[in-house]
C-alpha cells in the first residue's frame, strides 16, 4: 500500500508539472516582456540583464532583440555588450544596412565596427544564397495563391461561396505549401539565418504567411485551418516564431484563434484610443497568455511607446486599422491613451 501510495503520488507530480511547466519559448518571451517593459521606463540597465538572461537561459535570440539589447548597450555606453550584441546579429544575416542608422554612427570610424559590418554583408550574401530553392518553391505557392486571392476580390466578390473549382485549387495549394514546410523546414530565423523582423528584411518570409492568413480567413477546411493554427503555436512555443509577429494573423484568423481583445485598440485623428470597459477582460488575458501575447494592460504600454515616441527601438506592436462609425458612442466609450508621433505614416 505504501508502494502504491508513493507511485501515485510521483505520477501526480508529474503530470501537475506537465501542466505548469513552461514552454521554452514562454519562458524567453517573459523575459522579453520585462526588457521591452524596463526600456519603455527608460531603464536600459535592466533591460540588459533580462536580455542577457533570456538569451543564455534559452539558447534562442530573435534577431529583433539582439537589435533593442545593442540599442540598449550603446546607450549605456557598454561598448563590451554593444560590440558582442552587434556581432551576433551579423552572424545572423541582418546585413550592413542595419548598422547604417543613425544610432549607431559614433561607431562609423571604430575599425572593429567595419568588420561586423563587412561580416554581415558576407553572411547575408552566404545565407540568400544557400536558401535561393528555398525562396523560389515558396514564391511558387505565394503566385498561385495571388491568381486565387485576385479572383475573390474581383470577378466573385460578391459572392457568399466560391465555385468548387476554386474553392478545390486554393485548398490544395495551401496543403501543399503546410507539406512542403513539414517537410524542408519552417521559414523561421534559425532556419534562414536572415532577419524577418527589422526594416531590411526580406519580402520573402512573409509569402508562407500571406497565403495562410487567406486560409485562416476565408478557407472552409476546418481541420487544415487547425493544423495551420497549431503550427504557428507549436512554433511559438519552441521559440521558432516571435509571438508580437502572429498578432495580426491571430486577429484576422475569422475565429480560428480565441479573442486576444486588440479591437480595444483604435487610431483615430492621430490619437489613440482604448475602450474603457473591456468585456470579458480576464477570459482575453487568458487567451493572449495561451498565445504568449503578454496582458492588454502591457500590450498598451508597448503599443503607445511604438507609435507615439521617438526612438531608436524596434517595437513591433501595430494596431491593425479599422473605421469608427459611431463617432458618437466612440468617443463616450473611449479613452485617449497616446497621440501618434507622425500620424502621417501611419
Amino acid at each position: 500500500m505504501k508502494h502504491l501510495t508513493l507511485f501515485l503520488f510521483f505520477t501526480f507530480s508529474l503530470f501537475t508539472n506537465a501542466l505548469t511547466a513552461q514552454s521554452i519559448g514562454e519562458q524567453y518571451n517573459n523575459f522579453v516582456n520585462e526588457a521591452e517593459l524596463s526600456i519603455i521606463d527608460g531603464d536600459y540597465k535592466r533591460a540588459l540583464v533580462k536580455y542577457n538572461k533570456g538569451f543564455a537561459e534559452t539558447g534562442i535570440e530573435f534577431n529583433i532583440d539582439l537589435y533593442n539589447a545593442a540599442v540598449c548597450a550603446h546607450k549605456e555606453n557598454n561598448k563590451e555588450q554593444f560590440f558582442l550584441f552587434a556581432d551576433r546579429l551579423a552572424d545572423k544575416g541582418v546585413g550592413a544596412e542595419l548598422f547604417e542608422r543613425k544610432v549607431f554612427e559614433d561607431y562609423s570610424g571604430s575599425r572593429a565596427f567595419l568588420k561586423i559590418k563587412q561580416k554581415a554583408k558576407k553572411v547575408r550574401q552566404k545565407n540568400l544564397k544557400a536558401n535561393r530553392q528555398y525562396f523560389l518553391y515558396l514564391d511558387e505557392f505565394r503566385k498561385k495563391d495571388s491568381v486565387y486571392n485576385k479572383l475573390r476580390l474581383t470577378k466573385y466578390r460578391e459572392s457568399w461561396v466560391l465555385p468548387d473549382t476554386l474553392e478545390v485549387l486554393f485548398r490544395n495549394n495551401t496543403i501543399n505549401l503546410f507539406n512542403y514546410i513539414k517537410k524542408n523546414g519552417y521559414y523561421s530565423e534559425k532556419k534562414l539565418g536572415v532577419a524577418i523582423t527589422l526594416d531590411n528584411g526580406l519580402d520573402d518570409f512573409k509569402l508562407p504567411s500571406d497565403v495562410f492568413l487567406h486560409y485562416l480567413e476565408m478557407g472552409k477546411d476546418k481541420s487544415l485551418k487547425n493544423e495551420i493554427k497549431e503550427m504557428y503555436i507549436s512554433g511559438m512555443k519552441r521559440g521558432e516564431i516571435k509571438p508580437c509577429f502572429l498578432t495580426h494573423y491571430i486577429e484576422m484568423g475569422n475565429r480560428v484563434f480565441n479573442d486576444i481583445g486588440n479591437y480595444a485598440f483604435k487610431i483615430f485623428e492621430c490619437e489613440i484610443y482604448r475602450l474603457r470597459e473591456i468585456p470579458e477582460l480576464d477570459k482575453i488575458n487568458k487567451n493572449r497568455r495561451m498565445y504568449l501575447q503578454g496582458s492588454l494592460y502591457d500590450y498598451e504600454k508597448k503599443l503607445v511607446f511604438a507609435y507615439c515616441c521617438n526612438n531608436d527601438f524596434e517595437f513591433h506592436y501595430s494596431i491593425i486599422g479599422s473605421p469608427v462609425s459611431k463617432e458618437d458612442y466612440f468617443y463616450t466609450a473611449s479613452d485617449i491613451v497616446g497621440k501618434v508621433k507622425d500620424c502621417s505614416m501611419k
